[in-house]
């Protein structure tokens, strides 16, 4: 039996009682890492995230193969088995180590990769420990700095025209997907922010319901080809202006100026900006303003509850720019949506068609973007059997690129639910409350069914508390739960009144051929039939 010590200084002792010495840094923080759950696999992608986040994916793959070669040469013939090495994860074998317990000295003290995301990681283990890493022998333990909360409120609409709003959220939305790829910034999700819409509610308002301690606000004038933006960084406690500009510029450079608010805000708030690759940061969507212009009103229709509107935008956005991937990604994820809505009219294998071409067509134009990514793995997640890997694949890969999205988030935890890994999605859902308080639809059905997934059939009803009656396709989910806890007549009863309630296209049983058919494992697809059958749908 290897005795592993995590606690001070990292060390690994074989059975004879000799040290093994391990040469690699990330060696032992990967030891580590797989030792805080000893058995669990841990997939390859959730690893390349942890230790080469700053890295591209192939890179970051070859970099993990090189480490798994190394630490068996060092762990020997012997220690090799100490490793449960799959194609797809790895696992430390529980049965072959002992993990010596906490002993008050602080966790891989003196370890560091020098990666963002390991080092985050590492202070919320310190964290949970009640430990913070000593600075060196002797030496007082240095308190960690922690990471400030920002939320971007809505930019105003001061174009004198109401239907310009959209362009107005559409820049305020790419503000905070830029600001949320910075890993020392916690950003706050689109739906809370998007829920103070009135400017006038006041700086303290928002940042006291939103727990933030600064606030990202300013103002919108379009014309023309010309464009009038203010920013401002307000400390949300004080309502003191820590920064503040006006930028008025040709529409040609509305991603330099978004790059120029971004910058600005991450500047003044005494953080570094290397935490995002420049060449990542500034890079230029499209050169095509009216693809860009046509993609932000596919987001706003989406938003506002216009699935038609959405889904025929983003068709206009591609056609303007075949070469555009977002707009693609985009389409590929409004062609998934339609296994909830149906307004295209649209069987289950065009839609499926539809994800894969315009996913497939988005990562051969950009395979550095994590949005598109994460649009991506949705748009294969519902995808025939062999391709659903794919998505759980690419959202772990948005994940790596951008782990502070919470967009990403929740796609994340989605893939898990349906790859048959509902408490991993449940801790990335978490995750993702934390950054939007004020919750929304999108996580609440995410919790819904990732809760009856995990057999918690009364979570799953109770995940949209507090919000308004749910659209027809996600309260769906609530006919099979109250089913399966034997609750027919109310099951049957919801099921009649969900059935036609919503589009037009909108039909009950095709919304649970299509939940089944989204699962990767027949255990669950069943346990999704039989929550459907049971309360008479005939699936």
């Amino acid at each position: 039996m290897y005795r592993l010590n995590l606690f001070g200084t990292f060390s690994l002792i074989g059975p004879d009682g000799a040290p093994v010495r391990l040469t690699s840094r990330k060696a032992r923080a990967l030891i580590a890492f797989l030792a805080l759950g000893p058995g669990k696999p841990r997939s390859r992608e959730e690893i390349m995230a942890l230790l080469w986040s700053d890295r591209g994916e192939a890179q970051a793959r070859a970099s993990l193969r090189q480490a798994l070669t190394g630490l068996r040469r060092d762990l020997g013939a012997e220690g090799a088995g100490l490793l449960r090495i799959e194609e797809d994860s790895v696992a430390l074998d529980p049965g072959k180590v002992s993990v010596e317990a906490a002993n008050g000295e602080p966790f891989l003290a003196g370890l560091s990769i020098r990666d963002p995301a390991f080092e985050d990681w590492l202070r919320d283990t310190r964290l949970s420990f009640g430990e913070e890493a000593a600075a060196g022998p002797g030496a007082k333990p240095a308190a960690q700095p922690e990471r400030p909360y920002v939320a971007v409120l809505p930019f105003a609409n001061l174009s004198g025209d109401p239907e310009q709003q959209y362009f107005a959220d559409g820049l305020t939305e790419d503000i905070i997907a830029e600001l949320s790829r910075f890993p020392t910034l916690w950003v706050i999700g689109r739906s809370s922010s998007f829920a103070f819409t009135e400017l006038d509610q006041g700086e303290r308002d928002a940042g006291g319901r939103l727990g933030v301690s600064y606030l990202v606000e300013g103002s919108v004038r379009k014309a023309g080809d010309r464009v009038r933006i203010t920013a401002q960084l307000v400390d949300a406690k004080s309502g003191a202006h820590l920064w503040a500009d006006r930028y008025e510029r040709s529409l040609d450079d509305i991603f330099a100026v978004q790059d120029e608010v971004v910058a600005s805000v991450v500047a003044n708030l005494g953080l570094s900006l290397d935490g995002v690759k420049t060449a990542e940061a500034r890079r230029r969507p499209t050169n095509m303003l009216n693809a860009y212009d046509l993609l932000l009103r596919a987001r706003s229709a989406w938003w506002h509850g216009n699935d038609r509107e959405a889904f025929a935008f983003a068709r206009r956005a591609v056609e303007a720019d075949p070469d555009f991937a977002r707009a693609h990604a985009y389409l590929a994820l409004q062609n998934a949506y339609q296994f909830y809505s149906g307004t295209q009219g649209l069987s289950l294998g065009e839609i499926a068609d539809n994800c894969r071409f315009h996913a497939e067509a988005a990562l051969a134009l950009d395979e550095n973007d994590p949005i598109v990514h994460a649009y991506a793995s949705m748009a294969f997640g519902f995808s025939p059997l062999l391709e659903k890997q794919r998505g759980v694949t690419h959202a772990a890969i948005a994940s790596r690129l951008n782990p502070h999205d919470c967009e990403i988030m929740l796609f994340q935890a989605w893939q898990l639910a349906f790859a048959g890994k509902p408490r991993e999605a449940l801790e990335w859902l978490e995750r993702a409350r934390r950054l939007n308080p004020l919750g929304g639809y999108m996580i609440s059905a995410c919790y819904a069914d990732t809760q009856y997934m995990n057999r918690d059939y009364v979570a799953a009803l109770d995940s949209f508390s507090g919000q308004a009656e749910a659209p027809p396709a996600f309260a769906a989910v609530f006919v099979a739960a109250l089913a399966q806890l034997g609750r027919l007549e109310e099951a049957r009863a919801c099921a009649q009144a969900l059935d036609g309630a919503g589009s037009p296209g909108f039909r009950l049983g095709d919304y649970a051929l299509a939940q089944i058919a989204t699962c990767l494992r027949e255990e669950d697809r069943e346990h999704w039939r039989q929550g459907f059958r049971l309360a008479g749908l005939d699936v």
